[in-house]
């Protein structure tokens, strides 16, 4: 019987207590404040015949990955009868409207998660007066400046603003925020210099500024005053070298990525040499303008799993204890004089494609030449279905390419070879996934040369050899080309086309991200070049077809695609790139994509790419134009006779 007595006491309190909770309600202010911060947003859902702290229908519901409808509250004011609004979350909820400037009519709110919408217009001054802690607004269409007034947010650890279109420079007043762990500012147009006075954000976990156009070198404070720095992006920023030195003990720095940075060659940064990093996992340095020889103090930092020096200009010799590792190591596109390997790829992991130098950047890679075994008879055309199995398009076939590549990955077929250089470095996936599908793309384009992608996270390479007197020249043909403004859209192909001129038997053709774009929309580690086909062909070769001494009678069309005299192969890639893509809500609340959106692209993608299009275009006008010579030529014959 005692026993049953103590049983009832718990039970019997608990039971208070939840109709204690039941019982406590939003007060009325806080439900108007509510019903308008709706109808700015856009939020047209809210059921507000029952209490917003209810967490019934509309105001609770089970999140997915990305979709969030919560509206948190504390009742445990005024002996658990009031209740206040604490947080709101309303993600990838396609809301249309603008950010309320009356959200300061809600006193307690503490987090406010708006990420994955469409929400326009500035960020409102008024929000520095409230007792914000975390403000997430990523993935939205914002525009303005970041407002000093949010410097008075002096409990706020966490601001993320990427992916908008927010601008000007950074206030210098947010270096008083001495209590901020996350600043993320990534994809965005920010300019001027980053502010000296952000030496005092000590509290700092996590700093991200990808994608901008600041000016001014890297400061020595980020490796100098932020001890508790953990995870840096630098990809694309604007920002110059040299990279700074690291005299700390940085007991928890896991992620240094840098890359594409402006100014002139330096030296390895002295970073590794005093510096104490026990924890430092992924260091990436790509395009940095580095010159010299690989320190080997580099080697005693052995708790790095990814480490990318690509893009530089080191030489000397790769140092042995990379050549040995077992982790995942790119040195592709390098000066070296020596690889210590005859292959292009050590083990799978270390990859070590074009790291011997050339002489002007073109000709063949040195790793391919001993691995290429022409045929007396060279090509005249390669024709190659990214991403997809082999197919036959308008009856030319296109050779299968679907090699599930790794990280860092070189793949060798007979008449071509690929480099995939990088990693999604923020998706936490344990293996990349490199070749994409999707149907949208063939109904968008009418050819099922679409439904099939190659991606890479950051630099893509297709080398066609054993072709007649093929070789790419080196130039380059764009930078910092946008798919969507160029095709007018989501969604849209865009056609182009460009001459590759042929020396040597080897046509490259090379696709590199620089930085620019989003690397978190429609998902975080979506970046880089995406290419659906390629078909290398000489517009005036013809099966059969033997040069005779009719010759200088070729067709003037014929002769259009001979460019100074010089023989030409057209280059052709049908190329879908990212898109932009956004997320919606269905009728049972999962995250889906709009129809005319392909999940695995990201917005803006800003990219160097050599676009071309569809073989057949080029080939029909050729044929057609020599038709409309030959039926000239008759007509000419037949009034001769006469």
């Amino acid at each position: 019987m005692f026993i049953h007595r103590l049983l009832f006491v718990p039970v019997f309190i608990v039971c208070c207590l939840t109709t204690l909770t039941n019982e406590a309600t939003l007060p009325n202010d806080e439900v108007e404040a509510l019903r308008s911060i709706g109808k700015i947003l856009g939020k047209t859902k809210w059921n507000f015949s029952i209490d917003p702290c209810s967490r019934g229908n509309s105001w609770l519901d089970q999140p997915t990955r990305y979709y969030a409808n919560n509206i948190t509250c504390d009742c445990s004011f005024n002996n658990n009868t009031t209740c206040h609004v604490i947080h709101i979350l309303l993600t990838a909820q396609n809301l249309l409207g603008t950010l309320p400037p009356n959200l300061t009519s809600l006193p307690f709110l503490q987090k406010i998660d708006l990420t994955r919408n469409y929400l326009s217009g500035p960020i409102p001054p008024e929000w520095g007066s409230m007792r914000l802690v975390s403000i997430s607004l990523l993935g939205n269409r914002l525009t303005g400046s970041i407002s000093g007034e949010l410097a008075n947010l002096r409990n706020l650890t966490s601001l993320i603003l990427e992916n908008n279109d927010l601008f000007g420079t950074l206030p210098a007043a947010l270096g008083n925020l001495s209590k901020l762990e996350r600043l993320h500012l990534s994809s965005n147009k920010f300019t001027g210099e980053i502010p000296e006075v952000f030496a005092r954000l000590t509290s700092l976990k996590e700093f991200r500024i990808s994608n901008n156009n600041f000016t001014g070198q890297i400061l020595d404070f980020i490796f100098q005053n932020w001890t508790n720095l953990e995870h840096t992006y630098m990809e694309g920023s604007g920002l110059s070298g040299p990279i700074p030195s690291i005299n700390a003990t940085l007991e928890n720095l896991e992620y240094i990525i840098i890359s594409d940075l402006n100014g002139a060659e330096t030296s390895f940064p002295q970073l590794f040499i005093n510096a104490r990093l026990p924890k430092l996992d992924r260091l990436m340095l790509r395009n940095c303008n580095l010159i010299g020889e690989i320190p080997a103090s580099l080697g005693t930092f052995t708790t790095i799993k990814i480490l990318f020096l690509n893009r530089s200009n080191f030489t000397g010799s790769v140092p042995q204890w990379i050549l040995n590792t077992k982790e995942k190591m790119d040195l592709s596109y390098n000066n070296f004089n020596d690889t210590g390997e005859s292959s292009c790829q050590k083990s799978n992991t270390v990859n070590l494609f074009a790291s011997i130098a050339r002489v002007n950047n073109s000709g063949i890679v040195p790793c391919l030449r001993s691995q290429i075994n022409c045929a007396a008879e060279p090509l005249h055309f390669v024709r190659i279905n990214c991403g997809g199995g082999e197919i036959t398009v308008n009856g030319i076939t296109y050779e299968a390419d679907n090699y599930q590549a790794g990280p860092s990955t070189f793949y060798q077929s007979t008449n071509w070879a690929f480099s995939s250089t990088g990693i999604f470095l923020s998706n936490n996936r344990p293996d990349d996934v490199l070749t994409l599908k999707s149907s949208i793309l063939s109904s968008n384009g009418g050819y099922e040369l679409y439904t099939d992608a190659r991606v890479s996270p950051s630099s893509l390479t297709y080398y066609a050899f054993c072709l007649a007197n093929a070789t790419y020249n080196g130039e380059r043909v764009k930078q910092d080309f946008n798919i969507i403004e160029a095709a007018g859209g989501a969604g849209l192909s865009r056609v182009q086309r460009f001459n590759a001129n042929v020396t040597d038997g080897t046509l490259e053709i090379h696709f590199r991200w620089a930085g620019k774009g989003t690397t978190s929309i429609p998902e975080r580690g979506i970046d880089g070049p995406l290419i659906s086909g390629i078909s290398i062909f000489n517009p005036v070769f013809k099966v059969g077809y033997k040069p005779s001494k009719k010759v200088n009678r070729i067709s003037t069309a014929a002769m259009a695609g001979i460019v100074a005299g010089a023989t030409f192969a057209t280059l052709l890639i049908v190329g879908i790139f990212w898109w932009n893509c956004c997320y919606k809500l269905d009728d049972e609340i999962s995250d889906v994509l709009l129809g005319d959106c392909w999940c695995y692209l990201a917005s803006k993608q800003l990219v160097w790419l050599w676009l071309l299009q569809q073989v057949t275009i080029l080939a029909e006008q050729t044929r057609g134009n020599r038709a409309k010579e030959k039926k000239k030529r008759k007509n000419r014959r037949r009034s001769n006779e006469e």
